[in-house]
């Protein structure tokens, strides 16, 4: 893998590998980190969006 400098296209093969390491993921195995977060509001609404593939924008 090699930098990106500012304003070049991200790497195709890079996005897509990341796609299918997301796509991947079973929401069920994140369940327990989000009911043991220090942050359960901010970790319920980050657990919505991967759930829902739905992100607000917010971090």
């Amino acid at each position: 893998m090699t930098a990106q400098r500012g304003g070049d296209t991200p790497d195709p093969l890079l996005i897509a590998e990341i796609e299918d390491y997301f796509a991947r993921l079973d929401p069920l195995d994140l369940l327990d980190d989000v009911l043991a977060s220090k942050n359960p509001d901010g970790a319920a609404a980050a657990y919505q969006q991967l759930v829902t593939r739905d992100w607000d924008g917010e971090e």
